[in-house]
């Protein structure tokens, strides 16, 4: 009688084929598979995920289950030690924002039993809620999460999702039936594999390794966009801390191999050190009844010396007609040629608060000014002159109202034509230089933060106020727009693009950015923020 591998029987298990657990799209394509386990990338929002779904094979969240620390004490001495550090780091976080650490804790997901012993768990009063293996069967088949009711109804301030979603085959099922479990005002941190980090990107199918067992590989724009289909809003995301011996990480790597049965036999396999693993931690919250219900958009004007269209331009903002309110917060820099009196006629119209600058100290110093008073729940920034059409607010404003981004860049490289960038009626050699750039730009911004956008230079950042939420920006120049994007992303806001319009003005029409000084500082700055 034939005895099908364990391969065979897997697949043979799992005959239900599901549509992308974070987007519902029904497109999606192949990657590998693994012991009869079939991965796919969705082709919407770059979700990896199984398909089709079977029983779950193992209860991954019992630790002591899956063997994963067996015979290596000084790894799991590390995992104790990790999570000491990341409840820390959460509450840190936490008070930040509320004015108080969190009284209670609920951790829903993988352990160690370790996990409540440590000082700040006892001090916390961290309860790990435990699903035996009928409950882990529901909770990844049908989003059953009963087993977690009687914890949750204890009102904890924050539930710690540690690695759930990623079990799940739907967790959008799930998070909405967390959340009517759990007052309003409590928050979710959610710890989850980033496909998208650099040692995923590096490692590929063999990365997946270090995270048996999972059923959904996230990134940090399709882990938001199902939050936000919830309801809820991230306030922040960081690594979760990780440190591994060599042993462990060849274990995974290549556990048959030469190298790796020799590392076991030596002092070499216990040699250890701190590890980017891609393993991300992105805290949410819900929208409680003290925030507000309604969308807003908080335009930031910064203006220098914009006589010419500075009018025009305010005018055509103020007349766009948009689906959400509006408000135009314009930063005048104290200018030379005349623009602050027409600014000051401007006084007192509903929809526009005027700052006023002592002197000009930058784009990027106007642009933070009126970062700090934005009152809306979206932020747009724009430039005083009519190189971008304020007409294209209304497909740069659609992502983040459609809570499929939380991020937008206005790319000058896409679309019909696809090249909008700069054509000077003089100074070819200039435009030709600024155009390479850009190119360079995106490209270096693409490698070092993995993201795959094509013009970062671009005026038109669109985001929700909330990611600005406990960064800090110093930049004053027009280094500043780049500053902006590699912390939003380094936040957890992976930023996607819309094609806009764009007409360039010359240098003899104005143009202030000045290529051999700012084109260099602003180059460097993807280096500096990226391990700052």
């Amino acid at each position: 009688m034939f005895e099908p591998t364990p391969a065979v029987a897997a697949s043979r298990a799992r005959s239900t084929y599901i549509n992308c657990a974070a987007c519902q799209s029904a497109t999606s394509d192949y990657l590998f598979h693994r012991t009869g386990v079939r991965f796919v990338r969705c082709r919407n929002c770059g979700l990896v995920y199984v398909s089709p779904v079977g029983d779950a094979r193992v209860n991954y969240f019992d630790i002591e289950r899956t063997g994963q620390y067996a015979d290596m004490p000084d790894d799991r001495a590390f995992a104790i030690a990790e999570f000491e550090e990341f409840l820390l780091t959460l509450e840190d976080r936490y008070k930040a924002a509320v004015g108080r650490s969190p009284k209670r804790i609920a951790l829903l997901g993988r352990f160690l039993n370790e996990f409540a012993d440590s000082p700040t768990a006892k001090r916390l009063n961290l309860e790990i809620v435990r699903a035996d293996d009928a409950a882990f069967d529901q909770l990844v088949l049908n989003s059953n999460v009963a087993w977690a009711e009687k914890a949750l109804a204890k009102k904890p301030d924050l539930v710690v999702l540690h690695e759930l979603l990623e079990a799940t085959s739907d967790p959008s099922a799930v998070m909405t039936k967390l959340k009517a479990l759990v007052p309003a005002s409590s928050w979710f941190a959610v710890t989850y594999s980033n496909a998208q980090s650099m040692p995923a990107m590096m490692m590929r199918r063999y990365w997946s390794r270090f995270y048996d067992f999972k059923r959904n590989f996230f990134n940090a724009s399709n882990l938001n966009a199902l939050m936000a289909r919830s309801d809820f809003l991230m306030v922040g995301q960081f690594a979760y801390p990780t440190k591994r011996s060599v042993g462990y990480a060849l274990a995974r790597i290549a556990p048959q191999s030469r190298i790796a049965k020799a590392a076991s036999a030596t002092k070499l396999g216990a040699l250890a050190a701190n590890v980017r693993t891609g393993h991300q931690v992105a805290i949410y919250r819900g929208q409680t009844e003290a925030q507000p219900k309604g969308e807003k958009l908080s335009i930031v004007f910064p203006v220098f010396n914009e006589v010419r269209y500075v009018a025009q331009v305010i005018e055509a903002i103020m007349a766009k007609p948009l689906t959400i309110d509006r408000e135009l917060i314009i930063v005048e820099s104290n200018s030379t040629d005349g623009t602050r009196d027409i600014i000051k006629t401007f006084e007192g119209r509903e929809g526009i608060r005027i700052l006023y600058e002592d002197k000009p100290q930058g784009k990027g110093h106007a642009v933070r000014t009126g970062l700090h008073a934005v009152t809306g729940t979206i932020v747009l920034i724009q430039d005083a002159d009519f190189e971008y059409d304020v007409e294209d607010y209304d497909a740069l404003l659609e992502p983040i109202l459609q809570h499929r981004a939380t991020f937008v860049l206005g790319s000058r490289s896409l679309g019909i034509g696809d090249w909008k960038v700069r054509k000077f009626a003089k100074g070819h050699t200039k435009a030709f230089l600024l155009n390479f750039a850009q190119l360079v730009f995106a490209e270096t911004f693409n490698i070092l933060y993995q993201q795959d956008v094509t013009d970062v230079n671009t005026m038109y950042k669109v985001f929700r106020a909330d990611a600005l939420h406990g960064m800090t920006l110093r930049r004053d120049g027009f280094e500043f727009d780049i500053e902006l994007a590699c912390k939003l992303v380094r936040t957890g806001n992976a930023p996607i693009e819309v094609p806009v319009n764009y007409v360039a003005r010359g240098f003899e029409e104005g143009k202030k950015i000045r290529f051999m000084h700012d084109s260099w500082v602003s180059y460097f700055a993807f280096f500096q923020h990226r391990f700052d």
